[in-house]
């Protein structure tokens, strides 16, 4: 990540995605934050999903006891268990739609209540393989989604992008980003790329090393690159859709006080919902460029269903560039 364009998702308790701009460009619809880059002439997008490793842990406590006590007698680790199991079930899951974190919307930052929509009573189709995959499913179309909205305002376009974090380990879930971005993706060596770029930046300033840029290319090496699956690439579009409009609704529910929002920013009041016409926020146009691996992943073409009227009366965090 030390040229303009390049892009990461970061897979941890949260998953970041960031992309580096060649100039300071910010999102006039303020859902995307803007920060400096530590190399000078660059700054860097950044937009998050929330809890995304953390749902996976939640997952695998709660309902995966006998998948951790098998993965313990065979020395491995339960995700890779996990990832198994799931590997065996067909791209899309049977349907079964996680709804946990949203979109990043950082001016009015608030998810709807975590649940399963879709789900079969048929235990072939509906399981716990079925659950770990509809979730890893679900957290690259959220990655896409905050993608598209950076690509959306910036203007860059995207050739790759590096997979990074704990959730790279898993080779499944690096095969479904890269599908659904439709993406080559590519896993380093060293998973904590975070720490490396700290390591590389901290040698920099005590003059081991001559400048960020090249010392990064040199001293980063390649685990492995995954390349989308064009047949699952369009599969994944429709999921995207369809999705939006779910997660619309869902959050629809949280605003009428049917159900509790997974997490809001602190501050944000909402009134109740008395409206129906498109919130600006969920204008969702396709904005990646197209791919010699299929359509881009935009987020779909879908109008969300309006949100309540939304009044902020502490700001979040801290101000981000923002024109105006």
């Amino acid at each position: 990540m030390v040229r303009a364009g390049q892009t990461a998702v970061l897979g941890g308790t949260f998953w970041q995605q960031v992309v580096n701009l060649p100039q300071v460009r910010t999102d006039p619809q303020m859902n995307i934050r803007v920060n400096p880059h530590v190399i000078p002439g660059m700054a860097q997008a950044e937009s998050i999903s929330f809890f995304t490793g953390l749902t996976m842990r939640w997952f695998r406590d709660a309902f995966c006891a006998e998948e951790k006590l098998i993965a313990e007698r065979l020395g491995v680790d339960a995700y890779s268990l996990l990832e198994e199991m799931a590997s065996r079930v067909p791209a899309g899951s049977h349907g079964v739609m996680p709804i946990f974190s949203d979109a990043m919307h950082f001016k009015q930052w608030y998810h709807a209540a975590p649940s399963f929509i879709n789900l079969s009573i048929d235990p072939e189709k509906c399981n716990k393989a079925t659950l770990f995959r509809a979730l890893e499913e679900n957290a690259a179309i959220v990655s896409a989604c905050n993608l598209a909205q950076i690509s959306q305002f910036s203007g860059v376009t995207f050739e790759s992008l590096v997979f990074a974090g704990g959730g790279s380990k898993g080779a499944l879930w690096s095969q479904i980003l890269s599908d659904v971005t439709g993406l080559p993706v590519r896993v380093p060596v060293v998973r904590e790329a975070t720490a490396l770029g700290c390591a590389i930046a901290a040698g920099t300033g005590a003059g081991l090393y001559g400048d960020m840029a090249s010392t990064g290319e040199r001293l980063v090496s390649w685990h492995r690159e995954f390349t989308p699956n064009p047949q699952h690439r369009e599969l994944y579009q429709e999921m995207m859709s369809k999705w939006q409009t779910v997660y619309a609704d869902q959050l629809g529910l949280v605003d009428s006080g049917l159900t509790t929002s997974m997490w809001q920013a602190p501050g944000l009041e909402r009134r109740q919902r008395v409206a129906s016409s498109p919130h600006p926020n969920y204008r969702c146009r396709s904005a990646f460029p197209p791919s010699p691996f299929g359509r881009g992943p935009g987020c779909g073409a879908t109008l969300r269903r309006s949100l309540n009227p939304i009044t902020i009366t502490a700001l979040p965090f801290s101000l981000f560039l923002h024109d105006g």
